[in-house]
């Protein structure tokens, strides 16, 4: 599963990929950000689960992790000209998957495609996405061991920040290249 704006370097394993949640809210939204859940179901048994914003405490076991949707319907899209990673809307009433995993077993890598930026040679790409602040930046703020905990929630202001609390610590940074906006990071809980 992987998306302009999202990829796992180290894939999780069956107990770190929750099924049976649902994107609940009015929000369409993007895999690879945080989400959590109230607890309410969708009626078929399914977690309702929403965007999280701002700094926030770790999410306890089933409460939150990662939004993963992997899309199989392309109905709709011109194959010749549309790959895997351009559809990358998750849309309330979607299933999805919520990924958790710590002690380095799952990492994964955002890229930011900031507004009149470059995205692989093409200049100008149309679809910006800001997946963690701090990083497309002349000054960037992000660093190898900072923490990421959930941000403001935005494809302009970033679905990720920093964070200096460690409890909040969601992802921990391994690599940044401000250059190309690619940031990796270990799951923390």
């Amino acid at each position: 599963m992987a998306t302009r704006n999202f990829v796992f370097r180290k894939s999780p394993t069956g107990g770190q990929r929750g099924g049976r949640f649902v994107l609940g809210g009015s929000t369409v939204l993007t895999s690879g950000v945080p989400v959590v859940t109230d607890g309410s179901n969708d009626g078929l048994g399914r977690l309702n689960v929403t965007l999280a914003t701002g700094d926030q405490a770790i999410p306890k076991p089933g409460k939150g992790g990662i939004l993963v949707f992997e899309n199989i319907d392309w109905v709709g899209y011109d194959l010749q000209i549309t790959t895997f990673s351009d559809v990358d809307s998750v849309n309330p009433g979607d299933p999805v998957q919520v990924v958790t995993g710590g002690a380095g077993t799952v990492k994964v890598a955002f890229t930011n495609t900031p507004a009149g930026a470059t995205y692989i040679t093409r200049a100008n790409y149309p679809k910006s996405r800001i997946m963690v602040a701090g990083v497309s930046i002349a000054t960037p703020t992000v660093a190898v061991g900072d923490f990421l905990t959930p941000g403001t929630g935005n494809d302009t202001a970033g679905y990720w920040a920093e964070t200096s609390t460690a409890a909040n610590a969601w992802l921990v940074v391994t690599s940044v290249n401000s250059s190309t906006g690619v940031v990796e990071a270990e799951v923390n809980f």
